[in-house]
């Protein structure tokens, strides 16, 4: 079979989780035995190359902004992502790249750099197209469903509208992979991918490598209780409710650390931190930073679609505590329901962390641990995408009376 992903960006490149996950995805295809190529939108011109058994074509960057700038232009941003939306160039580019590699299967994933139109050329060329979902770009400007601190309940009349564009044209995809059960029914729920029967929409969680953790050291008789936090310091995640929580804490008996490049209301955190035992502790390597907690806080006040460091807690053996809410609940519902927190409640998570002061960190139930490290070990996760991609070469077949492509 030879699949072609289309990826807003990819390694070495990094934005943010997908693109993990496309090169997880991508090698571990290979490893079954398909062809596989990677598209994505490169900030410069770069040539085709060979990536750990992947084909990698970039495609030259096109928009007025690249995503990693975009940041540095708040005022260009919306009008940046208008151009996106009607990129010809792109579309072209890719429709090049399409009658040179002649995939049997396109896979796209977040598209936040490139342009629906994608999907229709894909189709037109005879392509089965397969989508995951990330995020929320398909509904949001923002992809995330959040702004100024709070959710877009109801969605921003610009969304709509920038919604309404996108979805002229998803009705080229023939499977839509959702990364939890709670994107996929929030697009559902919006009215996305109705054109697609129930055995065309599933939901494979995201590979996570279950690297080897560094012993974790028995936890001393009296010593503090560790509480970590890891990931974007910025509101959606939450860290804000983290440190509310911890001020009703007594002022001894515990440490938070927190790892995290940085955000923009980083003066903020530190006044909410200033006098309680929390150590900063900038870019860390997950694993080693995990070694070292007794609790993992996950306190997301947006709808998180997936929780990579809650598995990467989980490979470690750290017990985890969460918000209750979309794909966060999802993971640790299947290990510890107990261990839920109402999202974006301070009071509710303080009352949870003085229960871990008293009693201790939460025991790891084994085999919900197990069947969750199961489910996203990247060959697996590899596997399940596979039936994805027969189920939508038979799709495409029965639609178009195309002959469907043989497996290898």
């Amino acid at each position: 079979m030879k699949i072609l992903h289309l990826s807003s960006v990819y390694a070495p490149q990094r934005i943010g989780g997908a693109e993990k996950v496309v090169e997880l995805l991508a090698e571990h295809s290979v490893a079954l035995g398909h062809e596989v190529a990677v598209a994505h939108i490169a900030p410069e011109p770069a040539p085709a190359h060979q990536r750990h058994g992947v084909d990698v074509h970039p495609l030259r960057h096109r928009n007025p902004l690249w995503i990693g700038d975009s940041g540095r232009h708040p005022l260009l941003r919306q009008a940046n992502k208008v151009a996106t939306l009607f990129n010809v160039l792109t579309t072209a580019d890719f429709a090049r790249l399409l009658r040179e590699l002649r995939p049997d299967v396109v896979h796209s994933h977040s598209m936040v750099e490139l342009p629906p139109w994608v999907w229709q050329v894909a189709a037109a060329q005879g392509c089965a197209v397969v989508h995951t979902l990330h995020d929320y770009d398909l509904l949001c400007i923002r992809s995330s469903l959040f702004k100024d601190g709070a959710h877009c309940t109801p969605r921003h009349t610009a969304c709509k509208l920038f919604s309404r564009v996108k979805l002229t044209q998803h009705g080229h995809i023939h499977q839509v992979v959702g990364v939890s059960q709670a994107i996929l029914d929030r697009h559902l729920a919006e009215g996305c991918f109705t054109h697609l029967a129930p055995e065309q929409r599933q939901v494979i969680w995201n590979p996570v490598p279950t690297l080897s953790a560094p012993p974790r050291p028995a936890r001393a008789a009296g010593a503090p209780l560790t509480l970590g936090f890891i990931g974007r310091l910025v509101p959606e995640k939450g860290v804000h409710r983290l440190l509310q929580a911890c001020r009703q804490l007594p002022p001894q008996g515990w440490q938070l650390r927190i790892a995290g490049q940085p955000g923009p209301d980083q003066q903020g955190l530190l006044a909410l931190a200033q006098g309680l035992p929390v150590q900063w502790m900038g870019y860390v390597e997950p694993m080693a930073f995990l070694a070292g907690l007794d609790t993992l806080v996950v306190p997301s006040v947006w709808l998180e679609p997936f929780g990579l460091t809650i598995v990467e807690a989980y490979a470690a053996g750290v017990p985890v505590l969460g918000a209750d809410s979309a794909g966060v609940a999802e993971i640790i519902g299947a290990v510890d329901p107990q261990a839920l927190v109402p999202p974006d409640d301070a009071d509710a998570l303080a009352r949870q962390l003085l229960q871990l002061l008293r009693d201790g960190p939460r025991p790891l139930p084994a085999a919900g641990r197990a069947a969750v490290l199961e489910r996203t070990r990247p060959a697996q996760v590899a596997h399940a995408y596979e039936g994805v991609y027969r189920r939508a070469l038979a799709q495409r077949a029965a639609t178009a009376g195309h002959a469907a492509p043989s497996a290898r």
